[in-house]
C-alpha cells in the first residue's frame, strides 16, 4: 500500500493572535482551546496518523526545534525535522523536505499541511482518492466550498473534469484576495473555492517543476541538504546555500505556473483561525455566548472571549469584547477589530519592545557562563573558570569554535554533541570538546534536565566569540 509523508511547516511570526503568540513561540504551538487542550500543531500532527501515513516531515526553524521535540514528545510521535536556518517562505522549506525524503524514498508522496489550521471532517478519505493523480505527476491543490465572499482568502477556480480521474479536476486560475467585489462575483460563478493551503504531489514531481520555473532557487535548495548536518535529532540546511534561495511561497513558484496542477475540492469544516474573532468562533461558548478560559469570572456579559492562565480576570457588562491576558501584556479589543493585532505588534516592534518577541516567562535555560556573577558553584582562578548550566529537554547549546583549553562535562542527564564533521552522545561523567574547525551543538536528547559543568582553561579566550549561547527551542 502506497503512504504519505505528512509536511508540516511550522513558520510564521506570531502577530495574528498576539499577546499569546509571539514571534519566537507562534500560533501553531499555542493550545486551541486552553490549558487543557492540544496546541495547533498537535493536532494536525494527530489528524495524519495512520495507515495510510508515514512519520511526519516537520519543517521549522532553529529556534523552535525544541519546541517541536517537546510537543512531539507530548503526543508520543516520531518525526523526520528539518531545520531552516533562515526564513524563506514555503516553496525552499517544501523542496528541501522533497530532496531530503527523496534520498531514501525516491517514490515518496507529501501531503502539505498548515501546522496552523482547525480542519474537520473526511479529509484522509480525499487524499486518498487522490493518490492515483499524485502518482501520474500531478500536482493537487485542495479547495473548499466558499460559504461567503472572503476578501482574506485565495481562491481557486474549477475549469471541469481532469482526463483520467474521478476525484480531481482541471484548475482554471488562482485569484489572491480578491476584493469584495470579484469575491462575491467568485462565489456566484459556482465555480470557485477557497484555498486551503492543503497540497499533494510526489518529491520527484515538486524537484522537476521547482528546476523549470525557479532553477537558481532549486540548485541553492538542493545544495543545502547535501551539504547540510544530517544529526539524530534533525536536518540542519545549510545556511550559505540555503540563504541564497528566494523567499517565495510554492504556490507562486510553481501552480501557478505549472500545467500539472490539478483541484480536489474538500468536503470539510475548515478555519485558519486567522484572528481573536476566528479562534472565538471555534471555540464552545457557553449559554450567553461567552467563551471563557481559566480563571475568569463573567456578569452581565454576552458574546465575549476571556482567557487567561495565571490570575483572576473578572469582566461586567462587556458585549462582544475578545481579553487576553497574559503575564506580560494585555489584549482588549472589539470582536469586529481583531483582524488589526497584526498593527498592534507592527507597532511593538517599531519600539523595539520585547513583548512582541517573547513572553516574559520565556528565560533561556542556558546562562552564558562569562556573567559568573549570575551562576551559582563558580570557581574562578588565575588558572581556569568553572560554571554550570542547565539545558531542559529538547534544548540546544551552540558551544563556538574555540581550543580544547574549553571543555564541558555531562554532571547528570544524556546529551548528543554534533561538531563540523562529528557527533558523539555523552552521559554522566562524559566530556565534550569546543573545536577549532566550528562550533559545536549540544542536544539534551534525554528524558530529564541536562546539567553541564563547563571548564575554560587560563589560555582560553573568554570573549564573546567563544560564549555557549542559547537557540531558544
Amino acid at each position: 500500500m502506497t503512504t504519505i509523508y505528512p509536511l508540516i511547516i511550522c513558520g510564521g511570526k506570531g502577530t495574528r493572535l498576539w499577546p499569546l503568540s509571539r514571534t519566537q513561540s507562534p500560533k501553531q504551538f499555542q493550545k486551541i482551546s486552553g490549558p487543557e487542550s492540544m496546541t495547533f500543531f498537535q493536532v494536525a500532527v494527530q489528524r495524519h496518523r495512520g495507515p495510510v501515513y508515514q512519520d511526519p516531515v516537520i519543517v521549522t526553524g532553529g529556534i523552535h526545534r525544541g519546541t517541536v521535540v517537546k510537543q512531539l514528545r507530548e503526543i508520543q510521535s516520531k518525526a523526520q525535522i528539518i531545520c531552516e536556518p533562515v526564513g524563506r517562505n514555503t516553496g525552499p522549506a517544501v523542496l528541501a523536505a522533497a530532496h531530503a525524503i527523496a534520498r531514501k524514498d525516491p517514490d515518496a508522496l507529501f501531503v502539505v499541511i498548515p501546522a496552523d489550521h482547525v480542519i474537520e471532517g473526511r479529509l484522509t478519505e480525499t487524499i486518498e482518492a487522490c493518490i492515483p493523480a499524485a502518482q501520474a505527476g500531478h500536482i493537487i491543490t485542495f479547495g473548499i466550498p466558499p460559504r461567503y465572499a472572503e476578501t482574506g482568502f485565495g481562491y481557486i477556480t474549477d475549469a471541469g473534469p481532469l482526463a483520467g480521474f474521478d476525484t480531481v479536476r482541471q484548475v482554471g486560475g488562482f485569484v489572491e484576495k480578491p476584493p469584495q467585489e470579484e469575491a462575491q462575483a467568485l462565489i456566484d460563478s459556482k465555480s470557485a473555492y477557497w484555498a486551503s493551503g492543503l497540497s499533494m504531489f510526489s518529491a520527484k514531481t515538486i524537484i522537476e517543476e521547482y528546476q523549470k520555473f525557479d532553477p537558481t532557487t532549486a540548485g541553492h535548495v538542493s545544495a543545502s541538504v547535501e551539504f547540510g548536518s544530517d544529526t539524530p535529532e534533525a536536518l540542519y540546511l545549510d545556511e550559505a546555500e540555503f540563504a541564497e534561495s528566494a523567499a517565495q511561497p510554492t504556490e507562486s513558484v510553481v501552480f501557478e505556473q505549472t500545467d500539472r496542477i490539478a483541484l480536489a475540492p474538500l468536503d470539510v469544516s475548515w478555519n485558519d483561525v486567522g484572528s481573536w474573532l476566528a479562534m472565538y468562533n471555534i471555540s464552545q461558548p457557553d449559554k450567553d455566548g461567552n467563551v471563557l478560559q481559566g480563571d475568569v469570572v463573567a456578569l452581565n456579559s454576552i458574546n465575549t472571549m476571556v482567557s487567561t492562565d495565571t490570575r483572576l480576570v473578572s469582566v461586567v457588562g462587556l458585549s462582544d469584547i475578545i481579553v487576553i491576558d497574559t503575564p506580560d501584556a494585555l489584549l482588549v479589543a472589539k470582536m469586529d477589530e481583531t483582524q488589526n493585532v497584526k498593527a498592534v505588534v507592527d507597532l511593538l516592534k517599531a519600539s523595539k519592545r520585547s513583548e512582541a518577541e517573547v513572553h516574559a516567562n520565556s528565560i533561556p535555560a542556558m546562562v552564558p557562563f562569562h556573567k559568573q556573577d549570575q551562576l551559582e558553584k563558580i570557581v574562578e582562578t588565575d588558572r581556569f573558570h568553572l560554571g554550570t548550566a542547565e539545558i531542559e529537554v529538547g534544548r540546544t547549546i551552540l558551544l563556538d569554535r574555540g581550543s580544547r583549553s574549553q571543555q564541558v562535562i555531562v554532571v547528570q542527564g544524556t546529551v548528543h554533541a554534533t561538531g563540523p564533521d562529528w557527533s558523539k552522545a555523552a552521559v554522566e561523567g562524559g566530556r565534550i570538546y569546543a573545536d577549532e574547525t566550528g562550533s559545536v551543538r549540544i542536544l539534551n536528547s534525554g528524558d530529564t534536565t541536562a546539567e553541564l559543568l563547563f571548564v575554560t582553561l587560563e589560555n582560553a579566550d573568554l570573549g564573546k566569540q567563544n560564549e555557549p549561547i542559547v537557540i531558544n527551542g
